[in-house]
């Protein structure tokens, strides 16, 4: 059988949890191939418009879609999905057809990368994993040295590698210092996490007023300012008197919750897993269980409950929420995603804030506390119902309707 799509392997840097991560197929209880409208290719596409396979032929003519408007190269076909079970047509007995029956060049791009994400950063290549994956939130979210950085190799299809290029009048180079600070302040250990987004607000409401006003070249002077504000260990007690606003947290964070589909009655269809972890989480916010619905006041109740006992639970997963936050970072370059480094800070937060809401939710949907395989499954449906849904991508403005774009504000959101 001859090559469809070629590859490249090449050295990439990337988490040390991307390089251990391995597809586990029919093993996965909560496959990719089910619930997603899969996107084809063109040249993909016309590859199975001429398969002659007695099987595969038959999926193709029965389930493959051509996306006559708006079609574009990389979104060119959909796969249509089982209408009862939501699966693949072209999965059988959990593993692909496609793969079996022709070879691996023949996935669409789409199967071929996900859960991988790849760049080209000025020359150096990257790749993060989505954690939607159960698998690779696994990897990512349970161990110690998952964020511990090294250089293996991957392999790749060069015309899906994204390439960064300046942002902002910033050189390559200085957005690399750039991120790399601002990964190194997530991984601060003196202060607690709460601690260390607040931090990396304030360096990126100050980053973004000397983008705004042009000054990009003292830009190497806020870096060694923020480095030594964290060295005199100042900032700590300035923190201390900031207060936690648990009303904010929990309506702004309810309403995405509803708003994302996650709620118990949505027509959204889901895995027996993502089923659930959301009738755990409505359950533990104190909603009606036929309705999805609970009072401001129930929600903030029940929130406040649940997140007095969630330090409690993340002692079986101590490094969740910290690597949830760095592998978004690193897999959407911030601060460089969006309009602006506070803009992307917004964002982080009010993913952060929305996953934070779940967790403590589960420590009121049951007896026991959730243990560690619970906590990583409501952080990979998170990802699953909420990082993929293009309507929540703008997840800020949540924040700023609620009065609390302003970084003054974001304390007290962020404060436990």
């Amino acid at each position: 059988m001859k090559i469809l799509h070629q590859t490249r392997t090449l050295p990439a840097l990337l988490p040390r949890y991307v390089e251990r991560f391995r597809c586990i197929g029919a093993e996965c209880e909560d496959t990719c191939c089910r619930g997603w409208a899969v996107t084809i290719d063109k040249k993909t596409f016309k590859a199975y418009r001429e398969v002659k396979h007695p099987e595969l032929r038959s999926n193709v003519v029965k389930s493959l879609s051509h996306q006559h408007s708006q079609a574009t190269p990389d979104n060119y076909a959909r796969i249509k999905l089982d209408s009862e079970s939501g699966a693949c047509p072209f999965t059988q007995q959990g593993l692909c057809s496609v793969q079996k029956n022709l070879n691996e060049s023949y996935l669409s791009h789409t199967c071929f990368s996900f859960p991988r994400h790849s760049r080209n950063f000025g020359g150096q290549y990257e790749q993060a994993l989505s954690l939607s994956c159960p698998e690779a939130a696994r990897q990512a979210l349970l161990s110690r040295d998952a964020f511990d950085f090294t250089e293996e190799l991957i392999t790749v299809r060069m015309e899906k590698v994204g390439k960064v290029g300046s942002v902002h009048g910033v050189s390559l180079e200085l957005m690399n210092e750039i991120r790399i600070l601002c990964l190194k302040l997530v991984k601060t250990e003196d202060l607690v996490l709460w601690e260390r987004l607040a931090v990396l607000g304030l360096f990126c409401e100050c980053l973004t007023e000397l983008l705004t006003k042009g000054k990009q070249a003292e830009i190497p002077s806020l870096l060694a300012n923020t480095v030594t504000l964290i060295e005199q260990g100042d900032i700590k007690t300035t923190l201390s008197s900031m207060q936690p606003d648990y009303r904010s947290q929990a309506v702004v964070f309810a309403s995405l919750w509803s708003g994302a589909g996650f709620a118990a009655n949505s027509a959204i269809q889901k895995s027996p897993v993502q089923e659930a972890i959301v009738k755990a989480i409505s359950r533990g916010l104190g909603a009606d269980p036929e309705t999805g619905h609970a009072s401001h006041d129930q929600i903030v109740e029940a929130y406040m409950t649940g997140l007095k006992r969630l330090p409690e639970a993340l002692k079986v997963a101590p490094f969740l929420l910290e690597h949830f936050v760095l592998n978004e970072m690193f897999r959407d370059l911030f601060p460089f995603k969006g309009n602006s480094p506070y803009e992307a800070f917004l964002q982080l937060i009010s993913q952060f804030g929305l996953l934070r809401l779940m967790l403590a939710a589960q420590c009121n949907s049951g007896d026991t506390l959730p243990d560690e395989t619970v906590l990583v499954h409501t952080a990979h449906v998170f990802y699953r119902r909420f990082q993929h849904d293009l309507r929540f991508a703008q997840v800020n403005q949540a924040l700023k309707n609620s009065g609390l774009g302003k970084l003054e504000k974001v304390y007290g959101f962020l404060r436990t």
